[in-house]
């Protein structure tokens, strides 16, 4: 059954790999056979992608030869975007010398570059050959203006890779807050685009950095916080990385029980990785921690076990090479424990040899274990020059330590400060925010009241004036009425005058009639005419009252406005108004229509009355 998966397996891999071919030599003939400079790159283009994705190491002659034809044409940005794949194959080939040399070349156009990811590209990878050579202060300075030029380009994930590996970098320099800061912000874009896996293992450096640096119950802590999330997420990967590192801390606490159960948590772990590669590593670390942790905690029996099954999966195996610092204290613990120092020398020997840096806490146990070896044997002089060598990396790691410890808290204290005044700020703002909002309320409340006011002095006006109104109204009625009753009054006092003017002319005819006598007229006759004359000639007043009082606003009203008008102009025109014709005003006042035809005409020249305005007309208007 495996035998065919396997055969399967190869026959897939043999028909992607005569796929690509056939693919790049279509690609290389139709490269040849075109003359056309702008269809050559893209051509290019797509043959280095090919050659690439299958790590040929044909690709470098068309690499180069892409990035030339990209500066002939002008298109600076494609050069030095296509550039990184040959950096990165001169770097994975160990030639740093010859990568950092094409950086620095291709560098020299950046004031040709439209965009600021080219210029950054560049930076990042000539950081990592600074890097790999150890020059570290020069690699931070690329790594951070790399990030720099990423984020102003709005190319997040690259600046988060910057600011991750310049994390690295700080951290061997022994650069301590500044590795925190990157290791924090390379985590925090990491999870801001979305990218958990990475935001943990950037986490998860962290966590080491603090344990490196005698943060290590932090470290525990902040390690439990990422388990949670990489639980949630079901990344196994992570998970695994990050509770091997709660081995290494609970074994530096000698908390020898959380040890154990993280170790549990590990094996259960592991086999949901049993197709990685990175298996038969996390089994070996297992296989170790669990000697290390029997060892110990005294329990022979089964540290026995471990080692053998330790040296029989290590022996002659490249992973041994990768661990070898680990399983050196594994092996260190059980013989220890056995006390056979005949085979624990050499393997203390071993560990105190080690020259790289990150295991310094192993060297140093290692190194005062064979120290006191020496010196039981009365070997004192390599005893005191192990002692020698321990102190001095021991007050190096302490006033690191003692430093960055000193670092951290003054940052701690500083963030804490930051959010103190932060937060009084924030209940200042939120103060003004509650006067400007008391005061809003009260000019508010202020307008209301004065609205209200005004309101009630509007309405008391309105009601007050719509009374007057009303009782205007009224008096209008009842003057209206009476100007009525005195029309009546009037009309019958006028009936009664045109029988009086009648009653005069009868006088005077009689009168004629009495120097003929024999007409038959008496003096008696004309005397009892002449009672009934003085009779009308006072109802004749009353008239004249009762016109006047019915035209009284009218009268009033027509002075005013013409001041120059006489008694009898003024009668004429209450006549008029009370509607009379000319007959009947001729007749009222005794006199001709001719006289009263010429009293009118005197009466429009002043009132100013043009010819073709009606007089009866005007006075009506009034």
């Amino acid at each position: 059954m495996l035998k065919n998966i396997g055969l399967a397996i190869i026959l897939v891999f043999f028909f992607i790999v005569g796929a690509a071919q056939s693919k790049i030599d279509s690609l290389k003939t139709a490269l040849e056979t075109t003359t056309d400079a702008v269809l050559q790159l893209e051509l290019l283009d797509n043959l280095t992608e090919e050659l690439v994705r299958i790590s040929s190491d044909k690709q470098v002659p068309y690499l180069e030869q892409y990035m030339t034809l990209a500066k002939a044409l002008e298109e600076y940005d494609l050069m030095a975007s296509k550039s990184r794949f040959l950096i990165q194959y001169y770097i994975y080939k160990n030639k740093n010398a010859i990568a950092r040399k094409l950086c620095d070349s291709l560098l020299g156009y950046k004031s040709n570059f439209t965009k600021k990811s080219s210029e950054a590209h560049l930076l990042l990878k000539r950081a990592a050959t600074l890097y790999d050579d150890e020059e570290l202060d020069s690699a931070i300075k690329d790594y951070d203006r790399a990030s720099e030029l990423f984020l102003k380009g709005n190319d997040s994930i690259f600046a988060a890779d910057a600011l991750f590996f310049g994390g690295q970098a700080a951290t061997d320099a022994n650069k301590f807050m500044q590795a925190i800061r990157k290791y924090e912000k390379a985590s925090k874009l990491y999870e801001a685009l979305g990218d958990d896996e990475y935001a943990i293992l950037a986490g998860a450096e962290l966590t080491s950095l603090y344990s490196n640096n005698g943060f290590v119950e932090k470290s525990i802590e902040e390690r439990e916080r990422l388990i949670k999330k990489a639980t949630a997420n079901r990344d196994f990967s992570s998970l695994v990385q990050l509770t091997g590192q709660n081995i290494t801390a609970h074994y530096k606490l000698k908390d020898y029980e959380k040890m154990s159960a993280s170790i549990d948590l590990f094996l259960q772990l592991k086999d949901s990785l049993k197709n990685s590669v990175q298996y038969k590593y996390l089994d070996v670390f297992a296989l170790n921690y669990k000697l290390i942790h029997a060892s110990e905690t005294g329990n022979i029996e089964d540290a026995k076990v471990y080692l053998d099954t330790l040296l029989e999966k290590t022996q002659g195996d490249k992973v041994t090479n990768y661990l070898k610092t680990d399983v050196l204290v594994g092996k260190a613990a059980y013989y220890e424990l056995v006390n056979d120092q005949r085979a624990l020398i050499p393997i203390l020997e071993d560990l105190a040899s080690i020259k790289s840096t990150d295991r310094l806490s192993a060297q140093t146990k290692a190194r005062d274990k064979l120290a006191d070896i020496y010196k039981s044997k009365r070997q004192f002089e390599k005893a005191l020059r192990l002692k020698d060598v321990n102190a001095k990396i021991k007050d190096s790691i302490y006033n690191a330590q003692k430093t960055n410890a000193f670092l951290y808290y003054q940052s701690q204290f500083e963030a804490e400060q930051k959010q103190h005044e932060l937060i009084a700020q924030d209940a200042k703002i939120k103060q003004l925010e509650a006067e400007q909002n008391l005061a809003t309320n009260k000019r508010n409340t202020l307008i209301a009241g004065v609205m209200s006011v005004f309101i009630i002095v509007v309405a008391f006006f309105y009601f007050r004036n719509r009374q007057k109104i009303k009782e205007q109204a009224y008096q209008n009625i009842l003057l209206n009425n009476k100007v009525a009753t005195k029309t009546e009054e009037i009309n019958e006092l006028l009936t009664e005058t045109i029988q009086h003017i009648k009653s005069k002319e009868r006088i005077a005819e009689n009168l004629q009639k009495l120097s003929n006598a024999n007409e038959g007229i008496t003096l008696k006759s004309i005397i009892a005419d002449l009672k009934a004359s003085k009779a009308d000639n006072a109802k004749l007043m009353l008239i004249k009252q009762n016109i006047e009082q019915a035209n009284f606003e009218f009268i009033k009203k027509l002075k005013a406005l013409h001041p120059e008008l006489t008694k009898t102009d003024v009668e004429i025109c209450s006549l008029i108004r009370i509607g009379l014709s000319r007959k009947e005003v001729a007749n009222l006042r005794n006199t001709s229509m001719e006289a009263i035809k010429s009293s009118r005409f005197r009466l429009k020249k002043k009132l100013n009355l043009s010819a073709e305005t009606s007089l009866d007309d005007y006075i009506n208007t009034l």
